[in-house]
C-alpha cells in the first residue's frame, strides 16, 4: 500500500511539472477555452462562402453585430472586448488600406486584425479603399477586392469569404463576380447611422428606434472606426438584455444575440 502511494505522489508531481509546458504549448488557458467555444468564428468560417446575399431578414428572431471601416488599434479592441464580454461574436469588414505597409499605423491595424481572428470574431473584406465595386474595371477589381483578400489571408492564415459592398452597393455583374470567386455579400437592414451619431445616449436611441422599427431582429451596421460607438455598444448591448427579459416576463419571444453564420446557414 505505502508503494501504490509512493508511485502515485511520483506520479502526480511528474504532472505538475509537466503541466505548464503542455499549456503554453497552446497558448494561455485562457485562449483555450475560447477556442473551445461551439460558436468559435475560426471553425465556421470556411463554410461561409456560399455565394449568396444576406440582407438581414434571414434569422427571425436573432441579432448580429456587424462593424465596418477598420481595424482601427484606437477603438477596435475596445469594441473586440465589449463582445467578449457579452459572448457576442462580431463580424468585422476591413479595409485594406488600414493595414497597408505605408499607413501610419498599419502595424498595430494589423495586430488588431490578427486579434480578430485569434479571439474567434468573423472577418470580412470591405475593399482596399471603400470604392465603389460597380464602378471598377478589372485592375481596379484586383485591387480592391482580390489583393485585400490575400492581405487578409497573411494576416491571419486565413481567407474571407464575406464581403460587404461600400454604400451597399451591387449590381448583377459584381453579385455574380463575388459569388463566382467564392464570397457571400452581407448587407444590413439596423442602420442607426453611428456615423452621425455625436453621443453614446443619441445612438443607443437610433439602435432602439430600428430595433422596434424591426422586430423580427436582423443585421446591425456599425463602424468600429468611430469612438461613440464604443461608448454606446455596452449600453446597446444592456438594452437589448433589459428588452429581452421584460418581454420573457410576458412570455414573449426575444432578440438572440447572435454570430452572422446564423443569418447564412439556414
Amino acid at each position: 500500500m505505502t508503494v501504490l502511494l509512493h508511485r502515485l505522489f511520483a506520479i502526480l508531481a511528474v504532472a505538475l511539472l509537466l503541466a505548464p509546458p503542455v499549456a503554453l504549448s497552446f497558448g494561455a488557458l485562457p485562449d483555450i477555452r475560447y477556442k473551445l467555444k461551439p460558436a468559435d468564428g475560426n471553425r465556421i468560417d470556411p463554410l461561409l462562402g456560399n455565394g449568396r446575399i444576406v440582407r438581414g431578414g434571414e434569422a427571425p428572431g436573432k441579432i448580429a453585430f456587424t462593424f465596418d471601416d477598420g481595424p482601427d488599434h484606437r477603438t477596435t479592441p475596445v469594441l473586440l472586448d465589449q463582445l467578449d464580454r457579452w459572448g457576442v461574436k462580431g463580424t468585422f469588414f476591413v479595409n485594406g488600406h488600414r493595414f497597408q505597409e505605408r499607413t501610419a499605423g498599419a502595424e498595430e491595424n494589423r495586430a488588431v486584425l490578427r486579434d480578430i481572428h485569434r479571439r474567434g470574431h468573423f472577418i470580412g473584406t470591405h475593399t482596399f479603399s471603400h470604392a465603389d465595386i460597380t464602378a471598377l474595371d478589372d485592375a481596379g477589381w484586383k485591387q480592391e477586392v482580390t489583393q485585400v483578400a490575400r492581405q487578409v489571408e497573411e494576416i491571419t492564415g486565413r481567407l474571407p469569404r464575406l464581403f460587404r459592398p461600400p454604400f451597399g452597393r451591387v449590381d448583377d455583374g459584381t453579385a455574380e463576380r463575388l459569388r463566382t470567386e467564392g464570397y457571400t455579400v452581407v448587407m444590413w437592414n439596423l442602420d442607426p447611422l453611428d456615423w452621425k451619431s455625436t453621443t453614446a445616449g443619441e445612438l443607443l436611441s437610433r439602435a432602439q428606434q430600428v430595433v422596434e422599427e424591426n422586430p423580427g431582429g436582423g443585421i446591425f451596421l456599425f463602424h468600429d472606426t468611430n469612438r461613440v460607438t464604443t461608448r454606446a455598444l455596452p449600453l446597446i448591448l444592456e438594452w437589448l438584455a433589459e428588452r429581452n427579459a421584460r418581454r420573457a416576463a410576458r412570455g414573449e419571444p426575444g432578440l438572440e444575440l447572435s454570430g452572422i453564420d446564423a443569418f447564412i446557414h439556414r
